[in-house]
């Protein structure tokens, strides 16, 4: 079985999308999604080395996420894996 470790998100301009990445990788949200989906197993980096396992669910709006513990570097304070927002300044 694979197993892929999600060390952060962000916002891609260039793709226009977000994406994850890890050690070895760097692939769209969505496609993450449609791995973990298809039974790749992905796990969340946090803090001293803890992993946190990541698994399919939905936020508050009825969207499929990505979710995983609130430590996870990834992951935002609940528990889903998302960019940070864009800040622009004028």
């Amino acid at each position: 079985m694979v197993r892929l470790v999600i060390k952060g998100c962000e916002f891609d301009p260039a793709q226009v999308k977000d994406v994850v990445f890890g050690d070895s990788f760097r692939m769209e949200l969505d496609k993450a999604m449609e791995l973990a989906d298809a039974g790749v197993e992905f796990w969340a980096a946090g803090p001293d080395g803890a992993m946190a396992r990541v698994i399919l669910g939905e936020n508050e709006y009825g969207e499929r996420i990505l979710k995983t513990e609130a430590i996870a570097f990834a992951a935002n304070h609940l528990g889903e894996i998302v960019a940070p927002p864009v800040v622009r300044r004028p």
